[in-house]
């Protein structure tokens, strides 16, 4: 059974268009029960984002299904640019979700046939280099804070060697980082380590603002997790951690760790692959009988699951 895992991006509305919606009306009908309201009726729930290789219109297809329904698919050119990375996770286990909105009503027709039946979806989608994070989460026993407003680090200039494996062609990406304690210049700081190495602090300020939660997790024998934006180039990169102050922690999340850990919180969400996307150019010539690929190149993971760090390349004279 795929585990659900919710896509890391997301900027709490959703805004993405899905198409095809009219083709699964009942579908999405069937979401609002006894509530739907003829006037109008709005639903906001999660939605598994399914790659269909097998779907004879389109190598690319991405079904969305909502309350184990399919209620339409991702834009075509939209499910080429978001397939990759979405077959990656589902050959992985994974059954990566989104929240969507559903809207639907009924429409008069003013012809005497009666109303018609409409409705939308929309998803809140992020970029797809920034749907899943570029390593592996803690292998330490941790919580990960709750998503929060953007706290900047310092110092990152001194440990750009550490920040230069984790910078992307797109210019950012998701990672897992580390807080933890540091007693420096008679002040105590919140360090920020990305697998295990320090990139930089906290300001004294929002060091306040996160180490009681780090003295929270840390009394319960846990490391203290955070998503963090790693941005820049290999001469100026900075880590951007976003997540809640201390003060904003719910009273459920800090209970004991039995009865708050996550199933997920400490699985292997496998990292975002890394290497370079070539598409052969339309037009171009049939490669010669028994052509391969250059040396290092293997094909997209949209065809056939690729580990971790293998290049692809698409062709498309077939």
């Amino acid at each position: 059974m795929p585990i659900p895992f919710d896509l890391w991006g997301q900027r709490g509305y959703p805004h993405a268009d899905i198409a095809g919606e009219s083709h699964h009306i009942d579908a999405i009908r069937s979401l609002f029960g006894n509530d739907f309201k003829p006037t109008g009726s709005e639903v906001v729930q999660n939605a598994v984002l399914a790659p269909e290789p097998g779907n004879l219109h389109d190598r690319n297809a991405v079904g969305v299904w909502i309350g184990g329904n399919l209620v339409g698919y991702l834009p075509r050119e939209a499910a080429a640019r978001y397939s990759p990375i979405l077959t990656h996770l589902t050959s992985h286990g994974w059954a990566p979700q989104v929240r969507a909105r559903v809207w639907a009503s009924e429409w008069d027709d003013y012809d005497g046939r009666g109303s018609t039946l409409r409705g939308s979806v929309r998803l809140d989608l992020a970029e797809p280099h920034m749907m899943v994070p570029s390593n592996q989460a803690p292998s330490a026993t941790h919580r990960v804070l709750p998503t929060g407003n953007a706290i900047q680090v310092t110092g990152e200039d001194k440990h750009l060697a550490q920040l230069v494996p984790f910078l992307r062609p797109e210019g950012e990406c998701w990672v897992h980082v580390t807080l933890h304690e540091l007693v420096q210049a008679s002040r105590t700081l919140v360090e920020v380590r990305i697998e295990g190495a320090r990139v930089g602090q906290l300001s004294p300020r929002m060091s306040g603002e996160l180490l009681p939660a780090v003295h929270h997790l840390t009394e319960q024998g846990l490391t203290t997790a955070a998503r963090a934006v790693v941005k820049g180039n290999r001469i100026k990169a900075e880590v951007i951690v976003y997540a809640v102050r201390a003060h904003e922690l719910p009273e459920s999340w800090l209970g004991p760790r039995a009865e708050i850990a996550s199933a997920t919180e400490h699985a292997s969400i496998p990292p975002q692959p890394t290497g370079f996307r070539f598409t052969v150019p339309p037009g171009w010539p049939s490669p010669p009988p028994g052509w391969v690929p250059p040396s290092g190149w293997r094909p997209d993971p949209a065809w056939t699951a690729a580990p971790e760090g293998w290049q692809w390349w698409v062709p498309v004279w077939d």
